[in-house]
């Protein structure tokens, strides 16, 4: 049972991590990469607005010097006002963007022609690192598209933000069902498969040490024919009412070996000197005719108690039954 509960606190781990990585990493990326997009798909004319409406939250006000658009409908200047100083926002509207240094070198010239004392880089698209350090020698704030969707969304209609968090919440839904699928295989793969290689790992020593010579060849031949004249030869396969501790050991060995490859059985295996322990896939009427038939070939262990694990997924409880009691 053991290798079930690791198989489920496995499971259960994997679980949580995926549940968590979905909803607090990639639900935020999903919405905000669609909310990168709807303002991307906004007219130039709107998407100012919007600007506009978040820069007056942080105190700046237009400054009633029009606009400059240079004849790009994409790329465009606001000058706004804090009451004492002038600030030049460069906006560069599309998510295909990679600004650079000279992006903020163009900034840099507008402002001092402007006379405006700070400067703002925004884009949906993305800031290159070189554009980030030059931005910072210049003291002007770049917000590409990692900080520009959070900064933006309060300003987007309702129903516009609703619809991108919705499908973002949807396609979190059907990752974590993927996910909580995933964690239960892997939790399963691991309870199946741990028993058999425990079990494999404990057989290849034994099967070592009795193949494994003890010393030379002639030494044993020495030692094998007294034991062969002091003692008669005990026939393997007569089995034995009152076998002593050794015969005892193997009669257990030949059943847990010979019920592990029954069909509907995974695997057997004793837990004390009394209880058999069978791992199974099948039902109780198909593999309990199979258990008693092979335990009742030895009279010494006729009557020991088998304890029937559950069948994987199933809501059985574990049982324990006797061929024959006393």
């Amino acid at each position: 049972m053991s290798s079930w509960i690791l198989g489920l606190g496995l499971a259960a781990l994997a679980a949580v991590l995926a549940v968590l990585y979905i909803w607090l990493v990639r639900r935020p990326e999903t919405e905000a990469a669609a909310g990168l997009r709807a303002l991307a798909n906004l007219r130039w004319r709107e998407f100012a607005t919007i600007i506009g409406q978040a820069m007056q939250q942080r105190g700046l006000r237009d400054a009633n010097q029009g606009l400059d658009q240079g004849g790009d409908s994409t790329s465009s200047q606001l000058l706004m006002t804090d009451g004492d100083s002038r600030w030049l926002l460069s906006c560069k509207h599309g998510m295909a963007y990679r600004l650079g240094e000279a992006s903020v070198e163009e900034l840099a010239g507008a402002m001092d022609l402007a006379g405006a004392r700070g400067g703002i880089l925004l884009t949906e698209g993305h800031a290159e690192r070189d554009a980030l350090a030059a931005a910072a020698a210049r003291g002007i704030e770049v917000i590409d598209g990692r900080r520009l969707w959070p900064l933006l969304k309060p300003f987007l209609p309702a129903d516009v933000t609703h619809r991108i968090e919705t499908a973002a919440k949807a396609q979190a839904k059907r990752h974590t069902s993927i996910a909580l699928g995933g964690a239960l295989a892997l939790g399963l793969v691991v309870a199946v498969l741990l028993p058999r290689l425990e079990s494999a790992a404990t057989e290849t020593p034994a099967v070592t040490a009795a193949t494994a010579p003890s010393g030379p060849a002639g030494t044993q031949k020495a030692v094998a024919a007294p034991a062969a004249t002091e003692a008669p030869a005990v026939d393997e396969n007569v089995i034995l009412d009152n076998p002593d501790d050794a015969t005892f050991a193997r009669y257990q060995g030949d059943i847990a070996r010979t019920l592990s490859v029954v069909p509907g059985i995974t695997r057997a295996y004793w837990l004390t000197r009394a209880t058999l322990v069978i791992d199974r896939s099948g039902s109780d009427q198909m593999v309990w005719p199979l258990i008693c038939s092979e335990l009742e070939r030895y009279p010494p262990l006729r009557n020991v108690r088998v304890q029937l694990n559950p069948r994987p997924g199933s809501e059985d409880a574990v049982r324990w039954r006797q061929c024959r009691t006393m």
